[in-house]
């Protein structure tokens, strides 16, 4: 049953792991210089729009002295309306980081479990199936992206957000500084995070079962 449930805590952590690196700061900024770079010719304004995409990222993620352009004027400031939208995000990004950490807490405990009653080579299955069941999820998460990018957008906000929250005018500077490239790059490094991830944890769990396997076939019979 322990096996079990680690299998799970870890098909469940591996996404959240991956939704951590797409907030991280350098990733944010990378993606948002690349994005923004395709839509804003002039040098200073790209650096304007870079700057107002970090202290979104940083808002959303709970903090309030975040350095936001507020105003009524959506093309140059942060209006109330999207204030409020990122508010939402904001619940949303802090329950994912709670989760994750505790999801961390939980697998640390349940692998000293699992290792303390039958030994570290019962790790390996767990690993294994705990690493492929969010590797598929990531395949097709790639295949969504790659078909239409537009109506997987639309899924995912809808599951978290009211109708009409979270769209605001193409010129905004909430749009601008976070364009559709931004979103699209997020989602390709969140895959493809989950996927590495998925993979370190499937090699692990491949190389506790073949040292488990060796180990046996070495016992003196």
């Amino acid at each position: 049953m322990a096996r079990v449930v680690l299998t799970i805590l870890l098909a469940v952590f591996l996404p959240l792991a991956a939704l951590m690196v797409v907030l991280s700061t350098p990733v944010v900024q990378a993606l948002g210089g690349a994005s923004i770079a395709n839509s804003a010719a002039d040098p200073a304004e790209r650096e304007h729009l870079v700057e107002v995409a970090l202290a979104v990222r940083d808002f959303s993620l709970g903090n309030d002295a975040a350095a936001m352009p507020a105003g009524e004027d959506y093309r140059i400031a942060i209006t109330p309306d999207a204030k409020a939208h990122l508010l939402d995000v904001r619940r949303v990004f802090i329950c994912s980081e709670f989760a994750s950490v505790s999801l961390a807490i939980a697998l640390f405990i349940m692998m000293l479990i699992v290792v303390r009653r039958s030994g570290p080579g019962t790790l390996s299955r767990p690993l294994i199936i705990g690493g492929i069941i969010p590797l598929a999820g990531s395949a097709l998460l790639g295949i969504a992206i790659a078909v239409d990018f537009s109506a997987f957008f639309v899924w995912m906000h809808g599951l978290f957000f009211a109708n009409g929250s979270w769209t605001f005018p193409a010129d905004s500077l909430l749009i601008r500084a976070l364009p559709y490239d931004f979103w699209v790059g997020c989602a390709e490094v969140w895959a493809l995070s989950m996927a590495l991830f998925c993979m370190v944890s499937i090699g692990a769990g491949l190389i506790l079962k073949r040292r488990s396997t060796y180990l046996d076939n070495s016992l003196p019979r």
